[in-house]
C-alpha cells in the first residue's frame, strides 16, 4: 500500500460513522484494526470498548507507528498474538490488489481465533463517480484516498475473492444509498 492522507473535510466524519458501526462487535474483545491509518481514529472513536486494540498498517512510517496511541505494526506477521477475535477493515479492501488481498486474508486467518470475524466496509461500484466528484472536484474527500482505490467491491466480487481463501461471508448489506457495503466474514 502507498501512503494516503486523511486530511480532507469529510474524512473524520466518514470514519466516525464507520467506526461507530463496530462497537457492538468489539466490546471486551481482542481487536486488530487492519489498515488503521495515520490518524488513529480507531483509538479516538472506539479505543475504550475492546480489551485491547492493535493496528496494522504497512503504509505508515516507523515514526508514525511509534507515536501512536495504540501499538501499530507494519506487517501482520509481526503481531504479538494469534487469537484476535475481531478484525476491523474499515474502507481498506478497496486499496488492495485482489491477489494481494487473498494472501493478506490468509495471513489474518493465522492470527485470529477459531471464531474470529472480520468486520469491514468498502465502497461499491455505484459510489465511484460520487467519490471522484467529492474528491477531485469538491475536495471534500482526500484525493490520495480515491486515487489509491484498486477495486470497488460488491457482494459478487467479494464472494469471488473469498472462494480462494478460508473466509466466507456471514453477512453483507449496503448502506448510504447502496454506495457503501458492510460485511462480516467468518472462518470456513
Amino acid at each position: 500500500m502507498k501512503v494516503t492522507t486523511q486530511n480532507a473535510p469529510l474524512e473524520k466524519l466518514l470514519s466516525y460513522f464507520r467506526y461507530k458501526r463496530t462497537i457492538q462487535f468489539i466490546k471486551n474483545k481482542k481487536v486488530l484494526d487492519f489498515g488503521c491509518g495515520i490518524s488513529n481514529w480507531n483509538s479516538k472513536f472506539i479505543g475504550k470498548y475492546p480489551k485491547f486494540i492493535h493496528g496494522v498498517d504497512n503504509s505508515l512510517s516507523e515514526f508514525n507507528r511509534k507515536n501512536s496511541f495504540i501499538e501499530i505494526y507494519k506487517e501482520i506477521n509481526e503481531l504479538p498474538f494469534s487469537d484476535y477475535e475481531v478484525v476491523l477493515s474499515m474502507a481498506v479492501f478497496e486499496h488492495i490488489e485482489p491477489f494481494n488481498l487473498i494472501q493478506i486474508l490468509d495471513q489474518i486467518y493465522s492470527k485470529t481465533s477459531e471464531n474470529a470475524i472480520i468486520f469491514g466496509t468498502t465502497p461499491t461500484p455505484l459510489s465511484r463517480p460520487v467519490l471522484e466528484t467529492l474528491s477531485y472536484k469538491l475536495k471534500l474527500i482526500d484525493e490520495s484516498q480515491i486515487r489509491d482505490h484498486k477495486v470497488y467491491y460488491d457482494e459478487f466480487w467479494l464472494k469471488s475473492i473469498l472462494t480462494k481463501t478460508n473466509w466466507k461471508i456471514r453477512s453483507y448489506r449496503t448502506f448510504q444509498i447502496w454506495m457503501n457495503s458492510e460485511f462480516i466474514l467468518c472462518k470456513n
